[in-house]
């Protein structure tokens, strides 16, 4: 199960990261579809106690709303925008908590939501959607690679990503956070490159359709 869950983050994560603004119908959908299927299968571990992603329930429960977020995502491609910026900003908090060593579940856990909420609410005030789609893909692409890795090669749990890949990067190692970061970069700049053969939709709020 480990491997699988490595892989398909990495595979997402590769997409995502170096492809998200050509795309972005495409790679939005796949951040929805991450956002709730971790979601879910969090919910369904701090309910029932059990670690991260080690019930059959979790999984259904994280493949069935994560589709739902992904169908939504494309239906109205901007949501899939905000998504991705409510995503870096939960990785940003859950590993905030990992660096200044606070590892009670709960409260990584809250600190992450909050962050994320921040991020979100910030990306639709501002109003700026093709720089969220850039660096918000670029980030949470970036750190899908990252946990994709780690738990293909059995460097972390599963139970890890529980906290967030961020948490998971720096209980690994600081290395990684500076892969992470050059990840990151190489995403940005390579998304950086095609700005300018990319329209969005006018409407934020319609279908995400290729330009």
């Amino acid at each position: 199960m480990d491997v699988l869950i490595g892989l398909l983050l990495l595979v997402v994560g590769l997409a995502v990261c170096l492809s998200g603004l050509r795309m972005f119908f495409i790679a939005l959908p796949m951040i929805g579809f991450l956002v709730g299927f971790f979601t879910a299968a969090l919910a369904v571990s701090s309910v029932t106690s059990e670690g991260f992603l080690s019930s059959f329930l979790a999984v259904i429960l994280g493949l069935i709303f994560g589709s739902i977020l992904a169908v939504v995502s494309y239906l109205f491609w901007y949501v899939g925008a905000l998504l991705s910026a409510g995503s870096t900003g939960a990785l940003l908090g859950s590993g905030m908590m990992n660096g200044i060593g606070v590892e009670t579940g709960w409260v990584v856990t809250l600190v992450a939501f909050g962050v994320g909420v921040l991020f979100f609410v910030g990306a639709f005030v501002l109003a700026l959607p093709i720089y969220v789609v850039i660096v918000n893909t670029a980030f949470v692409g970036a750190g899908a690679i990252i946990g994709g890795l780690l738990l293909t090669f059995g460097q972390i749990e599963r139970a890890q990503l529980g906290y967030g890949m961020s948490w998971a990067a720096l209980d690994a190692s600081t290395f990684w956070v500076f892969i992470w970061g050059g990840l990151f970069l190489i995403g940005l700049l390579s998304q950086m490159r095609i700005i300018g053969s990319l329209t969005l939709p006018e409407d934020p709020w319609t279908a995400a359709r290729p330009a």
